[in-house]
């Protein structure tokens, strides 16, 4: 079941978008109970029981590359996301659409990593590194780019930390002691699967489509065409592994976190378009893996 989730994975995050949009209130009901937040949690301990200390150990050998690929992408992605945003007319709209610039790369990334093979703890340092930029960055940028935006980063850390980091860091620690079988193995790849899903159908059920959203979709789509061209062309000349490990990154940024920071510094309306981004992304890096996944096994 894990082989057919992981081949088939495009095509169940098509359904399942499809689900969310025709049946909101669901995913509406369990997001508004800290669904997102558990499905996020659930996803960030199983990737990290893929992780093996040596894996990160042997991330210092990539430490120049993870750097470049931190700061351009740091300075890069919020000049972006504003370029894009300028097709949004409405003002509110397009200030919450800016915050996918600022915010740190999809938790999920890590997660589709493991599924297309790719070098999963030079994605996790990624993550983790782009998470502390965007706690301490996150409200100056924002300002620098014309935005009023208040940003606590206390509040910001508090979540990422409970929602991210302690769970990664369980996952990784039991990695550490325990080496899983083959059905067991099977089985968290299966839950990794599924919590993604569930993340995706909450996310889908946010959106609320009108012909005013076009607009927002274009410019979203715009974003993530910029971000994946920059994401590979920081990635030239790596290792197949690599490759998708840096690309997955700097192409997905988390939208809850983004939503979050829309919400705080700009009101609860500004963080309409973060669905239909968490969406576009989550597709979008489902299309990624899967090539990489084909490329992998050929047969």
């Amino acid at each position: 079941m894990a082989d057919l989730a992981e081949r088939f994975l495009l095509l169940l995050v098509v359904v399942v978008a499809a689900a969310g949009l025709a049946w909101p209130a669901p995913g509406r009901l369990l997001s508004a109970r800290d669904g997102i937040d558990a499905a996020l949690a659930v996803l960030v301990f199983a990737t990290g029981l893929s992780l093996r200390l040596a894996d990160l150990a042997a991330v210092r050998t990539a430490w120049r590359r993870i750097t470049v690929v931190l700061a351009v992408s740091t300075a890069a992605l919020p000049v972006l996301a504003w370029a894009a945003s300028q097709l949004i007319s409405d003002r509110l709209l397009r200030s919450g659409m800016q915050t996918v610039g600022v915010a740190p790369a999809e938790v999920a990334t890590v997660a589709l990593c493991v599924i297309a093979g790719g070098d999963t703890a030079v994605c996790a340092v990624l993550l983790a590194a782009s998470t502390l930029v965007t706690v301490l960055a996150a409200g100056p940028v924002l300002a620098l780019l014309g935005a009023a935006a208040t940003v606590p980063a206390a509040g910001l850390l508090g979540t990422l930390l409970v929602v991210v980091a302690l769970p990664l860091a369980a996952g990784i620690a039991l990695r550490a002691v325990w080496t899983p079988g083959a059905r067991a193995a099977a089985a968290v790849r299966l839950v990794t699967v599924a919590a993604l899903l569930v993340l995706l159908w909450q996310v889908a059920s946010q959106i609320r489509l009108d012909a005013g959203y076009l607009r927002v979709i274009a410019a979203l789509a715009a974003y993530i065409a910029g971000s994946a061209l920059l994401g590979g062309a920081l990635s030239v000349r790596l290792p197949a592994g690599r490759t998708v490990a840096v690309l997955l990154p700097v192409a997905m940024r988390d939208f809850a976190v983004a939503a979050g920071i829309a919400a705080t510094a700009f009101g609860p309306a500004a963080a309409a378009p973060l669905g239909a981004y968490g969406v576009l992304v989550l597709l979008t890096g489902s299309v990624v893996t899967q090539l990489a996944g084909r490329r992998r096994r050929p047969g």
